[in-house]
């Protein structure tokens, strides 16, 4: 009886999505890692991949678990900006020198 249950609400589970989000604030391996970690305790999200070069993130999630907000605030919380949601200021003080914005002269 318990295996019909899990096969019912696994039919009923919405497919996974996947976006793609600018993470201008990236700017290396340790960003790449430091965020990809993060996101693995996400709450519906399946897989993260950080492309610093291209300074954009691809996140796949369950629509019924997350959503575009709260995957963007969790990026921001990691330290880096997610398109229109700022860094923690907090957080990212606490950031790597090499994981910081290069200060213009």
């Amino acid at each position: 009886m318990l295996i019909i249950l899990g096969l019912c609400s696994y039919g009923q589970q919405q497919k996974p999505v996947t976006v793609k989000i600018n993470t201008p604030t990236v700017q290396c391996e340790k960003c790449k890692k430091r965020i990809e970690d993060y996101m693995k305790v996400e709450e519906g999200v399946l897989k993260t991949v950080v492309d610093f070069k291209q300074k954009r993130t691809t996140v796949t999630y369950l629509t019924d678990r997350t959503n575009l907000e709260n995957i963007k605030t969790a990026i921001a919380n990691a330290g880096y900006d997610a398109e229109d949601v700022k860094a923690d200021k907090d957080i990212y003080a606490k950031l790597p020198t090499c994981c910081k914005k290069p200060i213009d002269q």
